[in-house]
């Protein structure tokens, strides 16, 4: 523990001597911002005390969790609770609140849906309803159960335009026991077997107000093999993987493109910043290849950032007209140990979501360093970050200490919630009056103004409303779609349009003509119909092939076209396009559409035509089939001993790694060492570590270390 919080001291005392410090001559106990920002405290404690999450309801105002939860609570600790931040005379800074709901274990989640608010409150995913508008939640549905401890819990709660819920989660465990039992796909990603009738979802559990019960679950280390991306329809249903291989990713965020972006909690490396997609394994947990970054490592994706040496939480995609031009398009992500905020420039390198010069530029920080378990200095040690109604950035920040503290049984943990404005720039306004409407009485002109709006809750109610008014909604769109559009209008303007008429057939031809001609102009309307149209056949099942004209975009000159096509077959489950995507595979130097290839392979090619193709003369055959059988395990040693001579360097270096005959070029990490432990990946020869105190140990490459100094 000494030698890890002295690594960290010595970081962070040299981050204080960054290029950074030059973004404004003077902080004045608030944290540094480029020049022409502004910062506000907008709320401090005793109104709030430790925040984690915040968001904004239908209505435009905010909501802020936090309580005494994390760290180390007992079952009869306090609950974290949700509460309405009011300002009372209007002057920017919040006079009081009131409770919305209450007795939460440790929230580092939530999301609007319609008049539902989503928590994430590992080990529980509740959902809690306001039936009588006073306010103050009456119904809570405890829609998951047993999803870990607070640690590497459930994160990152987001509603996309397909109308799903996206949630991260980290690598922590559930007990996986009668009547506590977390859905499959949680028990997939984290190694467990479900015992004999173990049912799959388990249902849902209503409660009242004063009824409700949250599961314990013990904050001690639990982990499992690896965290993931998930998705699921409103209230739970449907509920699968989108991507694995993460740590602890704390929060995840998309943009105007529906592209999402996420940080992912290191254990020594240094944290990362990944964009996921559907199959992808970032390597944590990895079947049989570790890897932190992906560099230079076919097995897994590369990152789409450099790491950083901190803690990374909250993110957010910024594209208000209240910033400039040059902080519009921007992904902000917060780094809790070392006091930041950076910025992340969106670019493209072929397929692969990138940031614009392999760097995070600071936006916002504190100046000074932070102990692992106490900070110092100026309040700024930020957890969730929104953009609000009026363009603005809020960013909340937590206490001084790492943990909950107590004075007379009442919790005395600071908080503040900042507000960050450009000065020359007005404040954005919206129709207060028109969202304390019921939805069904708004026009779609109304209706059209929220739909591609930067708060989340407003597009995803908007949607919601033109899917309930199908006939009067195609044409309205349509018609839209005609229109000059900006990127976000023309993005939720066809997925509301798709989620249309499942048995409308029309709406399949329009989004298969889009592909038609796809030039640098037209690039995004075709990504998104080529992903909605792999999603009305996922969702609707009313045709089982995808156009012609969508497998032909395998051959677009673009790689942002071939992976999103490649995605969109794979996820379709398309295994008639097989010859389509071999004949892909033959030539493609993509990184990422090559990786979406074998992971289509993976899943549409029978295993006797994925063995066969490990003799075919053209070596990206050879190398696709040996990935896609070596990652679901279907080759015997001796079958992979045969390819260790192959005149492909690639595919002798991986037959070679997978036979553990030849060392990895970095160096991996052991993801877990407990009493309950899967197999060492690091150290193989070593699978159980075992000591008097029963206390969880790993290999540290100096030697044993205990989980216990794992941070976030």
């Amino acid at each position: 523990m000494l030698r890890l919080l002295l690594t960290l001291t010595l970081l962070l005392t040299l981050s204080s001597n960054s290029p950074a410090q030059s973004l404004s001559p003077k902080s004045n106990g608030l944290p540094v911002v480029p020049p022409g920002f502004i910062v506000e405290v907008a709320a401090k404690d005793p109104l709030i005390r430790n925040p984690t999450v915040m968001t904004f309801d239908p209505r435009g105002r905010l909501l802020v969790a936090h309580g005494p939860q994390w760290r180390a609570p007992k079952p009869n600790t306090p609950g974290d609770k949700v509460d309405i931040l009011i300002d009372d005379n209007n002057d920017g800074v919040y006079d009081r609140t009131k409770t919305f709901a209450k007795g939460f274990n440790s929230i580092q989640g939530l999301a609007w849906h319609g008049n539902d608010l989503y928590i994430a409150n590992a080990p529980d995913l509740t959902v809690v309803r306001d039936t009588d508008g006073d306010d103050v939640a009456d119904r809570y549905i405890r829609l998951y159960t047993d999803l870990g401890n607070l640690e590497h819990s459930l994160h990152g709660l987001n509603f996309g335009p397909d109308g799903k819920l996206y949630m991260s989660k980290g690598n922590s465990k559930g007990y996986n026991k009668p009547d506590r039992y977390a859905p499959k796909p949680f028990r997939e990603l984290w190694g467990l077997k479900s015992p004999k009738n173990a049912v799959d979802f388990p249902p849902p559990k209503t409660f009242t107000a004063k009824n409700y019960q949250r599961n314990y679950h013990t904050p001690a280390d639990d982990w499992g093999r690896q965290g993931g991306i998930l998705r699921c329809d409103p209230l739970g249903k449907n509920l699968e993987i989108v991507s694995r291989g993460y740590r602890n990713p704390w929060d995840i965020a998309f943009d105007h493109t529906f592209t999402f972006l996420g940080t992912d909690n290191d254990q020594t490396q240094g944290d990362r910043v990944f964009s996921p997609f559907y199959s992808a394994n970032f390597g944590w947990g990895h079947p049989w290849s570790y890897h932190w970054t992906g560099n230079n490592h076919l097995p897994t994706p590369p990152n789409a950032a450099p790491l950083f040496e901190g803690s990374g939480t909250g993110v957010v995609h910024y594209n208000a007209k209240q910033f400039p031009s040059k902080y519009r398009n921007i992904f902000f992500i917060n780094d809790w140990l070392r006091r930041k905020t950076y910025i992340f420039h969106p670019t493209y390198n072929g397929a692969q979501l990138v940031a614009k010069d392999n760097n995070l530029p600071t936006f916002a920080q504190a100046k000074t360093g932070r102990a692992m378990n106490k900070s110092h200095g100026i309040f700024f040690d930020p957890t969730g970050i929104e953009v609000g109604p009026d363009g603005t950035l809020y960013i909340l920040s937590w206490g001084r200490e790492y943990g909950s503290s107590f004075k007379n049984k009442t919790q005395t943990n600071a908080g503040r919630l900042y507000r960050i404005r450009y000065a020359d720039n007005p404040l954005l306004t919206f129709n207060a009056a028109k969202h304390k409407k019921p939805l069904t009485t708004w026009t779609l002109d109304q209706l059209y103004e929220d739909l591609s709006h930067f708060l989340p809750i407003w597009r995803t109610n908007a949607a919601d409303e033109f899917v309930r008014r199908p006939a009067k909604s195609k044409p309205f769109l349509l018609q839209k779609l005609k229109s000059k559009l900006t990127t976000a209008q023309e993005t939720w303007t066809l997925w509301t349009l798709g989620r249309l008429n499942p048995k409308d057939k029309s709406i399949d031809t329009y989004l298969a003509n889009n592909l038609n001609n796809i030039t640098p102009a037209n690039l995004n309307r075709a990504i998104q119909s080529i992903r909605i149209l792999a999603f009305r056949i996922r969702n609707f099942k009313h045709n089982a092939k995808v156009p012609n004209l969508a497998i032909n975009t395998l051959q677009h000159p673009n790689p942002r076209i071939r992976f999103q096509t490649m995605l969109a077959l794979h996820q379709a489950k398309q295994s008639h396009a097989l010859p389509q995507i071999i004949n892909l595979i033959r030539t493609e130097k993509d990184r990422l559409t090559f990786y979406a290839a074998w992971h289509a392979l993976r899943t549409l090619a029978p295993l006797s035509q994925r063995k066969s193709l490990l003799t075919n003369p053209t070596a990206n055959l050879r190398l696709a089939a040996l990935l896609a059988l070596l990652e679901d395990n279907k080759l015997t040693k001796p079958e992979i001993a045969l390819l260790q001579t192959d005149s492909d360097p690639r595919i002798a270096y991986l037959a070679k790694r997978s036979l553990g005959n030849t060392a990895p070029k970095t160096k991996p990490v052991v993801q877990q060492q407990s009493p309950s432990a899967h197999d060492n990946f690091a150290y193989p020869f070593i699978t159980d570590i075992k000591v008097k105190s029963n206390r969880p140990y790993r290999l540290d490459y100096s030697g044993l270390a205990t989980n216990q100094q794992y941070h976030t």
